[in-house]
């Protein structure tokens, strides 16, 4: 009798596990998106179950059925089969994924690295924000933005215990997030996950500063090789903002090597460095705050191997070109003016508008 009584509650037991885990729960078709760089198709979500087939990052699935780890799925090939929830993403997020993406899509790379760790591509610059994606220890990456967020206080506080009771109080802390771009896809990570990769050219302008980004503002020829001219930025203790001096890089064809073309310090810059053409000349500008917190941009031009400010410009998102300083009228500026008539100057960006910031 008693054994008995414990076959039927194993019995029991053991089909109120299928009923809630395995037992599949009708759900009207929808779209998921593989979450992981592969994923496993198999053919059975039991205990033993084979691999059919497998899936790649971003690819959509049809969902089928589901059960509470568990999701029948069908792919665009047709193919059926079986694939772990929590290695889907839903829709909405996958759709606001590549919309992010859009919008920075042309903005030019800050500065370029490489994980040093497996981390989540996020969608907002938050631990707790929607996951895109993984990234794997390794895989390149483009820095388009960055941002500085506040530290979680339970994370502050774990990091205050571990400095020890004689450690002096600190404020909370703070951590520094990347917007990066990675095959067709953009999102936010944790910086000091990315080691940056600084070109080889220029690593000699790199020593004893914090350089944080290089932008091509443009290519010369010499001896048939394409040499890029840079705009570079570094930055000092002040985290809050994402570079405080930028060096113009222009090359020296006849020496063969780099020379500082301009030099200016004691910004609040803001990525991105946006680079375009006036006239069909280079020029880039800066995303800076005044000492009174007003947001305003400084164009810059590049004629030959010489900068000019071209002047600035209130706001962030103005893609306009700064109204020359006004000058008692020569006849031969009077000239000049009347043949730039016929052909108005126009600033081009190259680079779209980047989420979070203004």
């Amino acid at each position: 009798m008693k054994a008995f009584v414990l076959l039927l509650i194993l019995a029991i037991a053991g089909a109120a596990y299928y009923f809630f885990v395995y037992r599949p729960r009708h759900t009207a078709l929808e779209a998921r998106y593989v979450l992981t760089a592969t994923l496993p198709l198999m053919d059975s979500p039991a205990e033993i179950r084979a691999q059919i087939g497998e899936a790649h990052a971003g690819e959509r699935l049809e969902i089928i059925s589901s059960t509470r780890n568990w999701a029948h799925v069908r792919a665009a090939d047709g193919q059926q089969g079986w694939v772990e929830s929590k290695n889907l993403l839903d829709a909405e997020t996958f759709t606001a994924g590549q919309r992010l993406f859009a919008q920075v899509s042309q903005v030019p790379p800050q500065a370029r690295g490489s994980l040093a760790t497996d981390t989540s591509l996020r969608l907002d610059p938050s631990r707790d924000a929607a996951i895109l994606s993984s990234v794997a220890t390794g895989e390149p990456v483009e820095i388009v933005g960055r941002r500085s967020v506040a530290r979680p206080a339970e994370l502050s506080a774990k990091t205050a215990e571990q400095a020890g009771d004689s450690a002096p109080p600190r404020e909370p802390g703070r951590d520094v997030w990347y917007l990066v771009r990675r095959k067709g896809q953009a999102g936010w990570l944790i910086g000091r996950y990315v080691s940056l990769s600084i070109p080889q050219e220029i690593g000699a302008y790199a020593q004893d500063v914090n350089l944080v980004a290089w932008v091509v503002l443009n290519r010369v020829e010499d001896n048939g090789t394409s040499i890029p001219e840079f705009v570079i930025a570094d930055r000092g203790e002040d985290q809050d903002i994402d570079f405080d001096r930028i060096r113009v890089l222009t090359w020296w064809a006849a020496r063969h090597h780099y020379v500082i073309a301009h030099v200016e310090g004691k910004l609040s810059g803001y990525f991105p460095i946006l680079t375009g053409n006036v006239n069909g000349l280079p020029a880039f500008r800066l995303r800076l705050v005044g000492e009174s917190g007003r947001k305003f941009q400084k164009v810059y031009g590049l004629y030959g191997t010489v900068i000019r400010v071209l002047g600035s410009v209130d706001g962030w998102e103005s893609d306009t070109i700064p109204a020359a300083p006004q000058k008692a009228p020569t006849v031969r500026r009077m000239k000049r003016r009347a043949s730039r008539q016929d052909n108005p100057v126009r600033f081009v960006p190259l680079r779209a508008r980047l989420v979070g910031q203004g």
